[in-house]
């Protein structure tokens, strides 16, 4: 076979392996696009699971706070006074404790999703990086790096540039 047909053989695989590795990058820049929209998705859940069990929360607070106030009417006694105003008092400090919570529960999920989202990030990357080091490790090792390499190389060229002769 001729050298150049064998050479040009050799600079077409790795343009394959090129136009591959760039497919391979982009679809894994895809699918951590996707990854990370998932997480973003949980984030938002997150937050709309904190605002219902808050509005539900209050609805309960109102809920007893009526209750009480019919309770203590029908007693005859004052709801702003006494005993009844510390039962009121401990009804919305036990909300807002409860809210507090909430909070500091969301905020931390939202902090754990966002640690995922970013770990996610740096692992795309990281795949990245190694597929372009693959290809470049591929591509680099085709061509010899001494003067005695260069010579084996000629010297293969002329035998059918490393592949088997048909008669062996």
């Amino acid at each position: 076979m001729p050298f150049f047909l064998l050479l040009a053989m050799q600079a077409a695989g790795m343009v394959v392996d090129y136009l591959g590795t760039k497919q391979q990058a982009e679809m894994s820049a895809m699918g951590a696009k996707l990854q990370q929209a998932g997480i973003e998705a949980n984030i938002y859940q997150t937050r709309l699971e904190t605002e219902e069990a808050s509005l539900a929360s209050m609805q309960k607070l109102r809920q007893n706070m009526g209750t009480m106030i019919a309770t203590m009417a029908a007693r005859g006694t004052k709801a702003g006074a006494g005993s009844a105003l510390s039962l009121m008092t401990e009804g919305v400090g036990n909300f807002n404790a409860d809210e507090r919570v909430r909070r500091l529960n969301q905020m931390g999920r939202e902090g754990q999703l966002r640690g995922n989202k970013a770990i996610s990030a740096l692992t795309e990357r990281a795949d990245n990086s190694k597929l372009w080091q693959g290809f470049s490790q591929r591509t680099i090792n085709r061509f010899p790096s001494s003067v005695s390499g260069w010579q084996e190389y000629g010297k293969a060229a002329g035998q059918s540039f490393g592949m088997t002769n048909i008669g062996s």
